[in-house]
C-alpha cells in the first residue's frame, strides 16, 4: 500500500462536467417557463381587475399607467447611460453614449436592457495602448544629435541634454 491518495479518472470528470451543464441547462429552461407563465397569469389577472373596474377606477388606473411610463422614459435614459458606461469600462472599451439612440437599449418597462446593451459593446473594439516609438510619428524632443566622439561633448550633452 501507498500513502500516494488516488485520483479519479479523467473520464469520471469529464462525464461529472457534462452531467452538470446538462443540469444548468435544465434548471435554465425550467425557470423560462415559469417566467413567461407568470407573465402570462399576470396578465390575465389585469385583464380580470380591468373588466371588474368602474369608469372612474379605470380612469385612475390609466393615468397612473401614464405617469409610470412618463417616469421610466424619462429616467430610463439615464439608467440605459449609466448601464453602457458601466459595461463599457468593464469591457475596456470607449463610447461616447450622448451620441447613441437610446431607444435602442430599452426593455419593455423604459430601463436598460443588460443584453442589448452587452451585444452593442461586445461589438465594439477594444482599446489597445502602444508605447511611443522614437522616430515613429511626430516627436517634440528629438535626441540630441552631436558630430564627434569628442568626450567634451559627450560630457556637456549627458550633463545638460544640449551642447555649450
Amino acid at each position: 500500500m501507498s500513502d500516494v491518495p488516488e485520483t479519479e479518472p479523467t473520464d469520471k470528470l469529464a462525464a461529472d462536467d457534462a452531467d452538470l451543464a446538462a443540469q444548468v441547462e435544465k434548471w435554465k429552461a425550467l425557470s423560462r417557463q415559469n417566467e413567461s407563465r407568470w407573465k402570462e397569469t399576470s396578465r390575465e389577472l389585469d385583464q380580470l381587475k380591468q373588466g371588474q373596474m368602474t369608469e372612474h377606477e379605470k380612469a385612475l388606473e390609466a393615468a397612473r399607467a401614464e405617469g409610470r411610463q412618463a417616469s421610466a422614459t424619462e429616467f430610463g435614459r439615464s439608467l440605459i447611460k449609466a448601464e453602457i458606461q458601466l459595461q463599457a469600462s468593464a469591457a475596456g472599451v470607449s463610447v461616447q453614449p450622448d451620441f447613441l439612440d437610446f431607444t435602442l437599449f430599452a426593455a419593455e418597462d423604459g430601463t436598460a436592457d443588460p443584453e442589448k446593451v452587452k451585444a452593442y459593446i461586445n461589438g465594439l473594439p477594444v482599446e489597445s495602448e502602444f508605447a511611443d516609438l522614437q522616430g515613429a510619428g511626430y516627436h517634440r524632443n528629438p535626441a540630441p544629435s552631436f558630430t564627434s566622439m569628442d568626450p567634451n561633448e559627450l560630457a556637456d550633452m549627458i550633463s545638460g541634454g544640449r551642447f555649450v
